[in-house]
């Protein structure tokens, strides 16, 4: 698979439009908890907003708080949300669409627990806008390969309507 090519693709334009999922959802972090391992101050995605199956394609939010204490580091003149941390928000909304697919259902079980996961690498990622603090972010994450041990995604976080960074990672699943 030629990631730079996808990498490049989708720095200007949304992987897939918002308006256009399959199902429209509007899970809180309430139910995400129920699927990915993540807790807070460390689960950064907010709410899913969409998934579609057939695309293999899941969409969600996050607000970003002028409140979170990164912003008195990073930096103190001219705030913004870290790359690092945009890299973490669609890799979870990656772990979410994983639950989806692996259980060909748009609905989160009674009894959901988080598959086991451990990130294995950073293929790329572009940084195109920064993202500043008081704004809801919009995620997208897609799946690229799955393997049952490996699964790739490209993911993006857009701001203001434009993509502030797309990248391509991989996780393995430890279950």
């Amino acid at each position: 698979m030629d990631y730079e090519s996808l990498l490049k693709e989708f720095r200007k334009k949304p992987i897939v439009e918002f308006n256009s999922l399959a199902q429209k959802t509007s899970f809180n972090k309430e139910d995400i908890h129920k699927i990915i391992p993540h807790r807070d101050p460390f689960l950064l995605v907010d709410t899913i907003t969409g998934i579609d199956l057939t695309q293999e394609v899941i969409t969600g939010e996050r607000y970003i708080s002028p409140d979170e204490p990164l912003f008195k580091g990073h930096f103190p003149d001219f705030p913004v949300y870290p790359g690092s941390l945009q890299l973490e928000m669609v890799g979870q909304l990656g772990l979410c669409l994983h639950y989806f697919i692996e259980k060909k259902s748009t609905r989160i079980e009674e009894g959901a627990s988080p598959s086991g996961v451990r990130a294995t690498r950073i293929i790329g990622a572009h940084f195109l806008q920064p993202i500043l603090p008081d704004r809801t972010v919009r995620l997208i994450a897609k799946k690229l390969e799955y393997d049952t041990f490996f699964g790739t995604i490209i993911g993006q976080v857009i701001s203001d309507e434009k993509v502030c960074s797309v990248s391509i990672s991989e996780v393995c699943f430890t279950d």
